[in-house]
Order: structure tokens, then sequence, then C-alpha cells
């Protein structure tokens, strides 16, 4: 699989550009970061910590 293969896509009216790798790399940290704040969210609502 190419990771370097640029993915075009249209936002706004906007053609954007970017390497498969770092669109792939945007998501994971983007998914990481709702996981992580749903957990500190039912962390604190649920009076554990």
């Amino acid at each position: 699989m190419d990771w370097k293969k640029p993915i075009r896509f249209t936002v706004g009216g906007e053609k954007w550009e970017i390497p498969l790798n770092v669109l792939l790399l945007m998501i994971g940290i983007t998914l990481g970061l709702m996981a992580f704040g749903a957990w500190m969210g039912f962390s604190f609502g649920g009076g554990s910590i």
C-alpha cells in the first residue's frame, strides 16, 4: 500500500491535498483524544476521581 498517496478532498470550496499517512495519523489522534475525554468525563461524573 502506498502510504504517501495524496488524498484530495474539498472543504468549503477549498481544495485540500494531504498524504494518506498524515490523514490516518490525524484520525488516530482525534479518536484517541475523544476516547480519553469520554473516559475522563465518565470518571469525573461517577465520582471515582
